[in-house]
């Protein structure tokens, strides 16, 4: 990761190139100039809690077990979501009266 990046706030970024393999599909130009870049290597059940507005990655994984992220954000309902982010809301507390927030049912079964 780059240690202080989170402090820059939301990030140009361009489309990746598939050769680069990002999950998501972003990439950010010489992401050193937002700070020292931090080697931290996580061992098997191991996890890393981090601001979505930090610059960070990973290696290909080319083990034969699974490795997954979880993303969770928060924000007030009047915040206006891009990206489509608002498609899979869930309202926690309160409400939305303008219906921007998806606010997906909950599933029946696992």
């Amino acid at each position: 990761f780059i240690a202080g990046s989170q402090h820059h706030g939301h990030m140009t970024y361009r489309q990746s190139t598939p050769e680069e393999h990002n999950v998501l599909d972003q990439t950010v130009e010489n992401a050193e100039q937002f700070g020292t870049e931090v080697l931290d290597e996580l061992l098997a059940g191991e996890i890393s809690i981090h601001s979505d507005l930090l610059l960070h990655g990973s290696e290909a994984n080319n083990s034969d077990r699974r490795r997954c992220g979880l993303t969770l954000r928060y924000c007030a309902a009047v915040v206006r979501a891009g990206m489509n982010w608002n498609e899979k809301g869930v309202i926690l507390s309160g409400v939305d009266p303008s219906g921007h927030w998806n606010n997906a049912p909950r599933p029946n079964t696992d």
